[in-house]
């Protein structure tokens, strides 16, 4: 009991031990903090209450207004589609116009001339070679011009002797035969010279050993046919066969780009599906945007062993040269007639494995999961079979934004 009156005491004494201006501050403290907490209990009182969140109907997603504007919606239509099948394929050569240009004679490659990309002329020269045959088809009009000087005279001479009545007339017809026959050779050997690259000066002064030793050995390879050099398969210095010799590999290919072929590579399964005259459409990678069309024009015997894929080829004009040989490119082969069914964008649709789906936009701006049964490929648009009616508005880019927020991704 004492000690609880000292505790109380002590207390009592601390407590009027504050002067005067401390004990005032502490009042004003408390006194503020109790304007303060009115204050807030009254702005929580006026504050708006915020409306309760809109709730999505049963089986839909409610975007929000962000959300919403972010997304493109159109009508389901009606339209025409075909059954066709998608491939891919290359822009090839076309064979009918490419010439692989060999070398008429053996040597070494003296000058190249025609570069690859070149536009050549029928004519035009390609390259010179110090032709091996040179030699010999020199010494070969050589000794044809001297047949023709000896059978010559010897004509004229039995021919005189058989007026005199001093030599049989089968002797001079004989004569007459060897001279025509000397005659024969020399055109022969003036050909081959002229086969070479010479000139009719070169070869008279060959003929004549008039210069002759001022002829060069060099022959030139012309081309065959007009076009562009699409390869080169020699270099300066390089020793190659003729054809004859038994050349393998052209030394030159020359082919007219204004027509190419398009090749496409049909899976083995719609080899039976292809046909020629069918109508084909070519999208180029390199081209964006642009449309070729064509008609099958060959389909092969057998599906290549390799990829087991079945080449068929289309045939199409190409004067502006946009397209390239070796371009990649999708073709879409009709392979029936146009019937009418509901489409949407490929964009709007949503797969699930072997499942479809897209979103219907309804009036209240939410929107619904609707399973779809895809049909045919029109490009950038797909058939739906069932699913979905005429006039119903769809989600057509979005879709698969709300897909994953609908799964809450």
């Amino acid at each position: 009991m004492n000690q609880h009156t000292e505790i109380s005491g002590d207390i009592s004494r601390r407590a009027t031990a504050f002067s005067p201006r401390i004990q005032i501050a502490i009042t004003a403290g408390i006194s503020l903090l109790l304007i303060a907490g009115v204050w807030i209990f009254h702005r929580m009182e006026d504050a708006p209450v915020a409306p309760p969140a809109r709730l999505a109907p049963p089986g839909t997603f409610l975007p929000t207004k962000t959300q919403w504007d972010s997304l493109k919606t159109a009508p389901v239509l009606a339209m025409s589609f075909r059954s066709e099948e998608i491939t891919d394929g290359v822009i090839a050569y076309n064979d009918d116009t490419t010439t692989p240009v060999f070398s008429p004679y053996s040597g070494q490659v003296t000058r190249v001339i025609a570069k690859l990309g070149d536009a050549v002329k029928k004519g035009d020269p390609l390259m010179a070679v110090a032709a091996t045959e040179f030699a010999q088809s020199r010494s070969n009009l050589l000794v044809a011009h001297a047949q023709v000087t000896l059978a010559t005279a010897n004509e004229k001479r039995l021919h005189g002797l058989y007026e005199a009545k001093a030599a049989a007339l089968k002797d001079w017809l004989q004569s007459q035969s060897d001279l025509a026959t000397a005659k024969a050779n020399l055109l022969s050997a003036r050909n081959q010279l002229s086969i070479l690259g010479k000139s009719e000066e070169e070869i008279n002064a060959i003929e004549n050993e008039s210069g002759a030793l001022a002829v060069s050995p060099e022959a030139l390879v012309r081309a065959p046919v007009s076009g562009t050099v699409t390869q080169r398969q020699v270099g300066n210095g390089q020793n190659i066969q003729s054809a004859v010799g038994g050349a393998a590999v052209p030394v030159y290919t020359i082919g007219n780009l204004s027509s190419v072929w398009l090749v496409a590579n049909v899976r083995e399964a719609d080899a039976p599906l292809m046909r020629v005259g069918q109508s084909i459409e070519v999208h180029v990678l390199a081209l964006p945007g642009q449309v070729f069309k064509a008609k099958i024009a060959w389909v092969a015997p057998a599906v290549d062993p390799n990829t087991h894929r079945l080449p068929v080829r289309a045939e199409i004009g190409n004067k502006d040269g946009m397209l390239k040989p070796m371009m990649f490119a999708n073709f879409s082969i009709v392979t029936g007639n146009e019937v009418q069914a509901l489409g949407v964008p490929q964009s709007a649709v949503v797969y699930e494995g072997s499942d479809a789906h897209v979103f219907v936009a309804n009036a209240d701006h939410s929107l619904a999961v609707r399973p779809i049964k895809a049909g045919r490929i029109s490009g950038s648009m797909l058939e739906v079979t069932a699913g979905l009616a005429a006039g119903e508005k769809i989600v057509t880019h979005g879709a698969l934004f709300i897909d994953r927020a609908t799964l809450g991704d």
